[in-house]
């Protein structure tokens, strides 16, 4: 099927929202995105073409005066651009991984479903959320996305992409990850100082991202703040690593964090906070941390006792792709599909 992907929020080869719809996808559908927070043009991004729809810099933030004439005129550009995109791609529908994607898809009148690919903020379930999930064809979301009335479907990666390696000691720890105060880089600095020899790299961008740099020349070279890689390249990049480091701030019950998975299916040992959704599944794979201190004893420990963890890394290998292989959500996907679009697919 052709699937034009709708999203706010999205940086084109970053994102999860960019990575999970394509390998969710595979080589059974085409796609195309229109994205609202991206700047206005065309481009060609891994053989996706992606359209921007410019809603940046003033008009991406809020007005003190005229707001809602603001918000009428961002919403009047991203109906625009799905419209004329979903024509000249010659869409089947639209895919909304959001719900102001959904909404503009729903009053655009085009087939739309909802892939709700992130929590949702209490804002969005308004009284014309209601209407959003009635007209939908069908609604999917992550087991830790808490949104009622949907299908759970794990946002997983290809995980063939990584390749597995062992190394022979433990000397530099990662942390992938948005720079933001969610995700807590200042917790992965503060652990990796603590420790007697780790050194450590923060690969990523966010809002946060200016500060943590200027936090990590003051570590003497021990900790630096790498700039993203697309997701492509992230294979490659976890090469270069022993240990995965997963922080985040307790923001529900069980929080889902993608690079996991490819810090174990890379043989990386990784270490999570207790409310990251491995920690729950798999703990005897993981080394669970709630401080800087905890973490610091985990990489002490892993440092010197390096070669105890190789078959947890072997294990941890096998559960990750037995448990998160794409072809699981990938299957029941295309059962949708054939459900809702029986003359499509």
């Amino acid at each position: 099927m052709r699937i034009l992907v709708a999203t706010t929020h999205t940086i084109p080869a970053y994102s999860g929202g960019w990575t999970t719809p394509l390998d969710l996808f595979g080589d059974d559908h085409q796609a195309m995105y229109v994205i609202r927070k991206h700047r206005a043009g065309t481009r060609t991004i891994e053989g996706i073409k992606c359209i921007g729809v410019g809603v940046t810099g003033v008009l991406a933030s809020t007005w003190r005066f005229g707001n809602q004439t603001r918000y009428r005129l961002v919403q009047w550009l991203f109906r625009k651009s799905l419209k004329k995109h979903f024509k000249q791609f010659n869409a089947d529908f639209v895919l909304c991984l959001d719900p102001e994607a959904g909404y503009s898809a729903m009053y655009s009148d085009l087939p739309y479903a909802m892939r709700f690919h992130s929590r949702l903020n209490p804002e969005h379930r308004g009284p014309d959320f209601v209407k959003l999930m009635d007209n939908a064809a069908f609604k999917i979301a992550g087991p830790t996305t808490h949104v009622p009335g949907t299908i759970s479907l794990a946002h997983n990666q290809d995980l063939s992409r990584f390749k597995y390696m062992e190394s022979l000691s433990a000397k530099r720890a990662l942390l992938l990850t948005s720079i933001d105060s969610i995700h807590e880089p200042e917790l992965f600095i503060e652990g990796v100082m603590l420790s007697k020899t780790m050194k450590g790299d923060i690969v990523g961008t966010g809002e946060d991202r200016d500060k943590i740099v200027d936090l990590c020349k003051k570590t003497g070279g021990r900790v630096r703040c790498l700039p993203p890689v697309p997701r492509l390249k992230v294979p490659e990049l976890l090469s270069n690593y022993q240990i995965g480091i997963a922080t985040v701030k307790e923001i529900s019950p069980i929080v889902y964090q993608m690079k996991v998975n490819a810090y174990m299916a890379a043989g990386l040992y990784t270490l999570a906070k207790p409310w990251t959704h491995i920690a729950t599944e798999a703990p005897d794979l993981i080394g669970v941390f709630t401080s800087a201190r905890d973490m610091a004893d985990h990489l002490d420990y892993l440092s010197e006792n390096w070669s105890d963890t190789l078959a947890a890394r072997r294990n941890a290998r096998d559960w990750i792709h037995k448990h998160y292989a794409v072809e699981i959500p990938r299957k029941r996907f295309n059962e949708i599909l054939r459900k809702e679009f029986p003359s499509k697919i």
